[in-house]
């Protein structure tokens, strides 16, 4: 089957197929507008390739940064520290034990 796109262009590319998913969301527009106040519009969630963002009615794109949530790697990685620092709960990493 032939196709129309240049060579190199699969058809896949976000400008050709748009994004991979879309969901409404319940938050709004954090965008601040020129004037200082925030946009507070409805928006939507979009993803593309692994990165997501949200866009709202006006058309403000506001990236959406990963949450690790339970990654285990960064919980061994708390746990170690706290044993290395000899640190027996996390809210003990406060600068008031530090800076006395």
């Amino acid at each position: 089957m032939a196709n129309n796109l240049p060579p190199g262009v699969t058809g896949n590319e976000y400008a050709i197929a748009g994004p991979d998913y879309e969901k409404d969301s319940d938050e709004l527009c954090p965008a601040i507008l020129w004037y200082g106040s925030e946009c507070q519009a409805p928006t939507m969630e979009q993803g593309y390739d692994g990165y997501r963002w949200l866009v709202c009615d006006n058309e403000h794109v506001t990236d959406i940064e990963d949450d690790p949530g339970d990654d285990p790697d960064r919980k061994y990685d708390e746990e170690r520290d706290r044993r290395m620092l000899g640190i027996d709960r996390p809210d003990e990493l406060d600068n008031d034990g530090i800076l006395g």
